[in-house]
């Protein structure tokens, strides 16, 4: 993820990618995300086992203390019925029946419940039906010896009982006996306390069973937060990370940008790989700018065949120091120049002014205001200067010429003329520059290849 890549400048730029980082945090968030939704539905499964098993335990108590309860109900009604042969006790015990028939058909064996428990269950079932086979036999032989009518009005599940011939046989008081003897026979109210005690075994195991149940679940869901709680920390966590990380490499590489940016200086690389790309490219293409700016404003600024100062540059730079004490100014030009180009083209001439210019630079100083000002018109201007340096001036014109004539290599031999003013000269006429040309152009009149200086009204002192 450090891994640099070349930008145009053949360069490296090293730094975290930001889409890379982003596709770690997105796959790590995913992960998390993932294991939080496993852990949401590992909790939702052990509720729903809990609930369940909750549910059927409850069922089956119900269950069973009803048919714990209703055995003894329903043998009262059984015996009402055969005692009394009234159409009351019988719907009364229909009723209970159907009540709970309902019950025992909303109970479904619990799957987690040990097989003791549902054996227990089962158990009082099958007694609390042995019971009621007796109770429908009793009471069948009861409703044998009463009217059609009253028959008639009895609930339909004793009509469908059917008796054996024999029993038809009977006298209505042999059946009424043979009914009383099943519901008091020692077989009957066996299976009433087999129910009882199926009963209590069956929620007995069912509470033991519950019991461990409920101590799975809370292991489960123990180990379940303690699960989502390291995955909330670790969220936490990456969230920070993420927010640390989007803060060292963007924010703040962008923050302590902004103020290069407004003063157009270049910007620190640091931060992500695009951060760092960035401020690369845009150092380089600052870098550019910079030098086609500065390029842009020395061509505006010089000649292009000397390399000095142009005419523009001249007036600006003579409007700023005519005013000022301490500066003087010399116009220079090169005697015979069209004779030059004349004889020997204009390519000869350029190189006549080239050298020209050369050799005054390597003779004033670096803070001389050297300016093309024409063809072969040069001016000085000369900061720090006044009468008192006119005859070193007229030393470094001196030197300039014997430079020229005594070192022409391959061009044919060179020489100057210089009108020099200074901010101090005696009754000027005119501007610096003024005087300066002035002097000069009167100096040629007569004579060449030497340094007029002005000294007064009408006076200009020539070496």
């Amino acid at each position: 993820m450090n891994r640099g890549n070349e930008d145009r400048s053949g360069k490296k730029s090293a730094g975290i990618r930001l889409s890379r980082l982003n596709i770690v945090m997105i796959c790590i968030g995913l992960v998390i995300a993932t294991l939080l939704a496993v852990s949401m539905y590992r909790t939702r499964v052990s509720v729903r086992e809990v609930v369940s098993f909750t549910e059927n335990y409850l069922t089956s108590q119900q269950a069973g203390g009803m048919l714990r309860d209703f055995a003894g109900e329903l043998g009262e009604l059984a015996i009402s019925f055969v005692q009394s042969g009234e159409v009351r006790p019988a719907k009364a015990y229909e009723a209970k029946m159907n009540v709970i028939n309902a019950q025992l058909e909303q109970y479904e064996p619990e799957a987690s419940a040990s097989a003791a428990a549902n054996t227990e269950f089962e158990n009082a079932v099958a007694a609390f039906r042995g019971r009621n086979e007796m109770e429908g036999k009793a009471m069948r032989l009861a409703a044998d010896t009463m009217a059609k009518p009253a028959f008639e009005a009895l609930p339909g599940f004793l009509k469908e009982i059917e008796l054996s011939g024999e029993e038809q046989a009977q006298e209505a008081e042999a059946k009424k006996g043979i009914a009383m003897s099943l519901l008091t026979s020692a077989s009957y109210t066996g299976l009433e306390d087999t129910i009882r005690e199926s009963v209590d075994n069956s929620h007995r195991y069912s509470s033991q069973d519950g019991k461990k149940q409920a101590e799975r679940a809370l292991a489960d869901v123990s180990d379940i937060v303690r699960t989502q709680f390291v995955l909330v920390l670790s969220f936490m966590a990456v969230s920070v990370l993420a927010l640390l990380l989007n803060r060292m490499l963007i924010i703040s590489p962008i923050r302590r940008s902004v103020e290069n940016l407004d003063r157009r200086e270049p910007i620190p690389e640091q931060g992500s790989y695009e951060m760092r790309h960035l401020a690369r490219v845009y150092n380089e293409v600052l870098k550019e700018n910079q030098e086609k700016t500065d390029k842009l404003i020395y061509t505006a600024a010089h000649d292009a065949l000397t390399g000095v100062y142009n005419r523009t540059e001249f007036d600006r730079y003579y409007r700023q120091v005519e005013k000022l004490q301490n500066v003087g100014i010399i116009v220079v030009d090169v005697d015979h120049f069209k004779q030059y180009n004349d004889e020997y083209g204009h390519d000869v001439g350029d190189r006549v002014l080239c050298a020209a210019v050369e050799a005054m630079k390597r003779n004033f100083r670096t803070v001389d205001h050297i300016s093309r000002i024409g063809g072969d018109e040069f001016c000085v201007i000369m900061p720090r200067t006044g009468q008192r340096d006119a005859a070193g001036i007229r030393e470094k014109i001196h030197d300039i010429n014997r430079e020229l004539s005594e070192n022409s290599g391959d061009l044919p031999p060179v020489t100057i003329s210089a009108g020099v003013a200074f901010w101090d000269r005696p009754n000027p006429e005119g501007s610096l520059f003024k005087d300066a040309d002035t002097v000069l152009l009167d100096m040629k009149k007569t004579r060449e290849d030497c340094c007029a200086v002005w000294g007064g009204i009408g006076q200009k002192d020539a070496e």
